[in-house]
């Protein structure tokens, strides 16, 4: 009860004050709107904007029947509004267009993917992968393009392994089945036309249809990404600075004060932290409500999915602007160190330019980011209409990284004032 009661407490205050509101709410809202609105109309009830159709640069070098089937279904009138697909036979020719551009995308489709999709395990699966090559100066388009690629690539292995298995059941049954096993040839290339051919391949990019429906393609919003960005971005920025009233508290004598009342050093400390959490959830709960009805943003179709994100999400900044605030020397100590670590973590996670679009090495470094982890999982859930199973990792990290954070930052503390 004393807990909650310092919690609350704090909360109060901390709405009550006009310039923590336009920190915490109104700027994150205002960024997203200029960042968003120049990739695509934000006016609620307006068709928002769809990316210009994204220049791809194909290569095949497959020339069996299989090769020629994705490229009808890359180039099928259901994608002509997303992807603008040029063949094209020099590879070098084609990455050079990529880094200088003129293209968004590569791909390269293996002399060796008939085989592999006929062939199955007989065929070396090293040499029969598709390779893509991104624009580094793009940041949505690729990973769009990298996830339609995806879907069909997966069309393909679905109906060659369906194959593989009817192929191993019919054999077992070789003696039974007798001279029907003359026409099985014929009957499963029948079956392999039907499965991947390019009326009966069903896209879709992660539950986003990009097949026939105009409203489907204008779903991809910018909005999808920006504005999950901006929130994380402020929410970290309020989340540092609550923490290290604490030590503002210190200094002026208040904390002192409340370790003389009948109240335990741990409550004091968990309601101070608590009163933090309970300002960034109410705030980010603000920000998705208000984003929702300005930006016509889906937050995604797992309400547990996103509620799970939030609170995670919100419980690793808390314990992050702990952890400085218990090491710093000083209030203004941990005000600078926690400005540059949100800064770097900003820059590190992908709150600027998607972390997938960076260089191998610090792709993977962005992992040590909170920032990383945030973002990838509130983009599963706007960006690629995931469920509550594909962010359950992200969450994991979070809570994991939180646990350890706030474990150490209470130990310091109670250390720190027990002097």
């Amino acid at each position: 009860m004393k807990i909650w009661t310092i919690a609350w407490k704090d909360t109060l205050i901390r709405f009550r004050d006009r310039n923590a509101l336009i920190l915490m709410i109104l700027a994150p809202l205002v960024l997203s709107a200029i960042i968003g609105s120049a990739f695509g109309g934000f006016i609620r009830g307006s068709t928002p904007a769809p990316f210009d159709a994204i220049a791809v640069l194909v290569v095949n070098q497959d020339d069996g029947q299989q090769g020629d089937q994705f490229l009808e279904i890359l180039t099928s009138d259901g994608l002509a509004d997303l992807l603008t697909v040029t063949e094209m036979d020099d590879l070098a020719a084609a990455r050079e267009q990529v880094q200088l551009g003129d293209a968004r995308a590569a791909i390269l489709i293996p002399e060796t993917f008939s085989a592999s999709v006929v062939g199955g395990a007989d065929v070396d699966t090293a040499v029969s992968q598709f390779e893509f090559y991104a624009d580094p100066g793009a940041t949505l388009t690729p990973n769009i393009v990298r996830g339609v690629v995806t879907q069909i690539v997966n069309g393909f292995n679905t109906a060659a392994i369906s194959v593989d298995v009817t192929v191993n059941q019919l054999t077992e049954q070789a003696q039974t089945l007798g001279p029907a096993m003359a026409n099985l040839g014929i009957a499963l290339n029948n079956e392999l036309d039907s499965q991947i051919g390019p009326n009966q391949l069903s896209l879709s990019l992660n539950d986003v249809s990009v097949g026939d429906e105009e409203e489907a393609i204008s779903d991809i919003s910018p909005f999808a990404f920006f504005a999950p960005s901006m929130g994380i971005l402020f929410l970290m920025f309020s989340m540092v600075d609550g923490t290290r009233s604490i030590l503002d508290e210190q200094k002026g004598g208040t904390l002192d004060r409340l370790v003389s009342t009948p109240t335990s050093t741990l409550e004091i400390l968990l309601g101070k932290i608590g009163g933090v959490f309970l300002t960034g959830a109410l705030q980010f709960i603000v920000f998705v409500i208000a984003s929702s009805l300005l930006f016509s943003l889906s937050w995604g179709s797992s309400p547990v999915g996103l509620a799970l994100m939030v609170l995670a999400v919100v419980l690793s900044f808390t314990s992050l602007g702990t952890f400085i605030a218990a090491f710093a020397r000083d209030a203004n100590q941990a005000n600078i160190i926690g400005s540059v670590v949100t800064l770097a973590f900003a820059a590190l996670g992908g709150n600027f330019v998607p972390a997938q679009n960076f260089p191998p090495f610090l792709e993977q470094l962005s992992k040590i980011s909170i920032n990383r982890w945030a973002l990838d999982g509130f983009s599963d859930l706007t960006l690629f209409r995931l469920g509550l199973n594909d962010v359950l990792l992200e969450i994991g990290v979070l809570l994991g990284l939180s646990v350890v954070l706030v474990g150490l930052a209470l130990w310091q503390f109670q250390r720190r004032m027990a002097r």
